[in-house]
């Protein structure tokens, strides 16, 4: 990937239940990281464009929770949520992530921030409880769902450095 490159990339390991994602955003290091904390921000980007965020919160401190929910056209609803356990500014975030369709499963995501020439890596772990588990997110359209709201998250980014 070269540092202007703006496309998703997603690796999933065979054995291992883990997920790495790497983007580069055109933006400061300090903006990509309010988008991906910011409830504000995070409702204009997070998740498919078909979906209606109807809930975006969280308690921006160590410790705090946050909540999410997408409503589908057909009015059904996809709830996720987790806890801080690291917040560094504008470094790092790290924090669980539960899909509430499958309580059991909870994963730890450490996404770092990374200064680049022209712009920001964003380097994301999800590290899952079992590989099953792992497998179970991306059956359930993790990659086109990632790859959407990257796409969404740099147009936010690009209109925000702009105005």
């Amino acid at each position: 990937m070269t540092m202007t490159d703006r496309h998703t990339e997603i690796e999933i390991p065979a054995g291992e239940p883990v997920i790495h994602i790497r983007r580069f955003f055109k933006a400061t290091r300090a903006l990509v990281y309010k988008a991906c904390t910011d409830p504000e921000y995070l409702r204009r980007w997070m998740g498919p464009r078909r979906l209606e965020i109807t809930e975006c919160e969280a308690d921006l401190r160590v410790g705090g929770a946050w909540r999410m929910v997408h409503r589908a056209p057909d009015g059904a609803e996809f709830a996720f949520h987790g806890r801080l356990l690291e917040l560094d500014p504008p470094r790092r975030r790290v924090g669980t992530f539960v899909w509430e369709g499958a309580p059991e499963d909870e994963s730890v995501e450490t996404i770092e921030f990374t200064e680049v020439d022209g712009g920001t890596l964003m380097t994301s772990t999800a590290r899952h409880s079992s590989v099953e588990a792992r497998d179970m997110h991306v059956a359930n359209g993790m990659e086109t769902g990632i790859i959407e709201s990257y796409e969404r998250l740099d147009e936010l980014v690009a209109q925000e450095q702009a105005a």
